[in-house]
This record gives structure tokens, C-alpha cells and sequence, in this order.
């Protein structure tokens, strides 16, 4: 299963490529790769981790459910992957969703229309492209929403995308090694 996911991310890097050059579109062309950056996309990314760890979202029966979805899902995606597995498909994942829903649909509705639209745009279809339930397709639009509002007040996609990458890491973590623990 880990090769399709592999193929999967990989592909929406190749598709947001294609896109931006199409249209005309190529904000990863302006990333400033500074440690500014980097530093900007890991704090950034310790709300979110946090909020993972710290509400209590599984007091309410959607959250159970969604969360026994993801581990399922989880499990059968990495148990006996390689090491670095989890690292290497959240870094396609971070890359790829952020070059195309951020770079290319947010940035690009931002120069046709005002950014406030454009992020909320962004951010809804961020969250059907992850719409598993109703309750993750809220969770994932509010986090397209997050890293949409962060993109506009950094002005540089690197930053979202290690977001991206190291909360999709740090989840994925929290979600299979809660099922190790006693």
C-alpha cells in the first residue's frame, strides 16, 4: 500500500508542475529558502500539533470514529514500511498539496479576486480532497484555512509546506504509536 500513497503524493507535485506551468502560475519559484523560514514553519507547526494531542476532540462519537479511521488506515499504509517511510510521504504530501492548493488555486484566485476569498476557496477544497467523513472534510478545511492565513501572512510557500510535512508527520506518529501504548 505504501507504493500507490508514494505514487499518489508524487503525482499532485507532478500535476501542480503541469498546472502552474499551464497557467502560468509558479509560486515555488519564489520560495525563500532562509532559516527564517524554517524556524517560521515549525513554531508554526506547534498549535496544530498540540491541538492534536491535547483537546480532548474523542469525548464526542464522530471523533471516536474518525480516529479508529485514520489509525485503520494508518496501519495498513505503514506496519512493515521502511524506515523513513512515514518521513518521505509526508514530505511528497507537504510538497505536493501545498504547491497546488496553496501556490496554485489560493495564489492564483488571489490575483483575480481579493485573497480572502481565494483562501476560503483554497481552503474549502482542500478539505474535500480530504473529505474521508463529513467530520474530516471540517477538520482538513480548517486546516487548509490555517495554513491558507499563514501562507498570506508569510508570503512564502515554504513555509506551509514544512507545516505541512511536519505535522503530517508528527500525526502519523501520534496515531500508530498510540496503539503501542499499553
Amino acid at each position: 500500500m505504501l507504493g500507490p500513497a508514494l505514487l499518489f503524493q508524487g503525482g499532485i507535485i507532478a500535476l501542480a508542475l503541469i498546472l502552474g506551468r499551464l497557467l502560468g502560475i509558479e509560486p515555488w519559484l519564489e520560495m525563500q529558502w532562509t532559516l527564517a523560514a524554517v524556524a517560521a514553519g515549525l513554531a508554526a507547526t506547534l498549535p496544530l500539533a498540540a491541538t492534536l494531542v491535547f483537546v480532548p476532540l474523542e469525548q464526542w462519537r464522530w471523533a471516536r470514529q474518525l480516529s479508529a479511521q485514520i489509525r485503520s488506515f494508518l496501519h495498513t499504509l505503514f506496519d512493515g514500511a521502511p524506515f523513513g517511510a512515514i518521513a518521505l510521504v509526508s514530505l511528497l504530501a507537504g510538497i505536493g498539496e501545498e504547491m497546488l492548493f496553496r501556490g496554485l488555486i489560493q495564489d492564483g484566485l488571489s490575483q483575480a479576486w481579493h485573497p480572502v476569498p481565494a483562501l476560503l476557496i483554497a481552503s474549502v477544497l482542500f478539505g474535500l480532497a480530504h473529505a474521508v467523513s463529513p467530520a474530516y472534510w471540517l477538520l482538513a478545511s480548517l486546516m487548509g484555512l490555517y495554513l491558507g492565513a499563514v501562507h498570506l501572512w508569510s508570503g512564502n510557500l515554504l513555509v506551509v509546506i514544512i507545516i505541512h510535512a511536519a505535522y503530517d508527520w508528527i500525526a502519523i506518529q501520534y496515531y500508530l504509536r498510540r496503539d503501542r501504548l499499553p
